[in-house]
């Protein structure tokens, strides 16, 4: 990606016409099942995002679906605003999206300080890069442009580390990850071999900023690829992999990275294809086995668990079934990266002989 594209971007992601706004539990107004009144506008809004706004007023699931089904829509209605209007007088906030041309709440984002617009991530963006020497690779947002959006970014001097003799990959990437209520950081990896890329958030709190403020962005702004957080991010992230390297994939850590398929949009078929889940479970079946949690835990599969990671990544970096600035992509790496780094079913020791 060259600058050109990527100014290109963040003008189609910032001209979508889509208003943000913070609001406390008591300004969002139930109408109906899917209808919510913000300020003096009517908006409709998808089951997901109704969801969203119910667990943020402190409704649980089964209390929505009761009310609904023992007392109707004007049942719910009534219990969402009774939650509504019960929140306390200083109580947490929420950002809704609204796509104004469909009249749609689109997004739901709880936040723990103030908002932050995708026109202060941007800026954000452009002067992290500028500050330390780094290009932008890739910018993915979700479909309806509200959501999350994210920036890979490769230093100008790239730094390369090998997990093994003849396996090396780009050390010193990094990537942002924007929603309403945060800008998070941290690393972004990639394969020289087979150029996979992974990302792998930092959990330190001083790798996200939950405020626009000048003097929270500057410090976010002073970290870069050998700071502290995304340093120990690197040292726990090669460890892993050099495990995964000699440690075989349970039937269970199959079926987790099939799931992690699916939960990004795949059908079973698909996701199939990518990890071979079923074909290693029928196999034991086959056998003569009786196969339940505790088993699939204690059975190895055809593959190591470096083999089950790099497929997931291989299809989320070079998968022609979504765009490429499709959010998944990143979304998806992030979550074979948890997978890597979670215990292993079946152990192994380290081997350097």
């Amino acid at each position: 990606m060259d600058t050109t594209e990527f100014y290109q971007i963040k003008q189609e992601v910032l001209s979508r016409p889509i208003c943000y706004r913070e609001l406390e539990a008591k300004e969002i107004f139930a109408l109906g099942e899917y209808h919510y009144t913000v300020g003096n506008a009517t908006f409709e809004v998808k089951p997901g995002v109704a969801s969203a706004i119910d667990k943020f007023a402190g409704i649980k699931e089964d209390q929505a679906q009761v009310a609904h089904d023992s007392y109707g829509e004007q049942g719910l209605t009534n219990l969402r605003n009774f939650f509504g209007q019960a929140a306390p007088q200083k109580s947490k906030r929420i950002v809704l999206a609204a796509d104004t041309q469909a009249k749609q709440i689109i997004d739901a984002t709880p936040i723990r300080d103030r908002m932050i617009t995708p026109n202060v991530f941007f800026d954000f963006a452009e002067m992290f890069m500028d500050k330390n020497n780094y290009l932008p690779e890739n910018v993915e947002y979700s479909k309806n442009g509200a959501g999350e959006i994210s920036i890979v970014m490769k230093p100008v001097t790239e730094r390369y580390w090998a997990f093994s003799k003849g396996d090396d990959f780009l050390a010193n990437g990094i990537f942002l990850l924007w929603n309403p209520g945060e800008i998070s950081l941290g690393n972004y990896y990639e394969r020289v071999v087979c150029s996979n890329g992974t990302t792998q958030l930092s959990q330190h709190a001083i790798s996200k900023a939950h405020s626009p403020e000048v003097k929270v962005l500057e410090r976010l702004l002073s970290i870069t690829a050998g700071s502290a957080p995304l340093k120990e991010n690197l040292d726990r992230m090669l460890i892993s992999a050099r495990l995964a390297i000699q440690t075989t994939a349970s039937l269970h850590e199959m079926g987790r990275a099939f799931k992690i398929l699916t939960q990004h949009g795949l059908d079973d078929e698909m996701a199939c294809q990518v990890i071979p889940y079923f074909q290693a479970r029928a196999e034991y079946e086959n056998a003569g086995y009786k196969i339940n949690a505790k088993f699939e835990q204690q059975a190895k599969s055809d593959k190591t668990m470096w083999e089950v990671f790099n497929l997931l990544t291989f299809f989320a970096t070079h998968n022609t079934v979504w765009a490429r600035q499709d959010i998944r992509r990143s979304s998806l790496m992030e979550a074979s990266m948890n997978l890597l780094l979670s215990e292993r079913d079946i152990k192994e020791y380290y081997n350097i002989f």
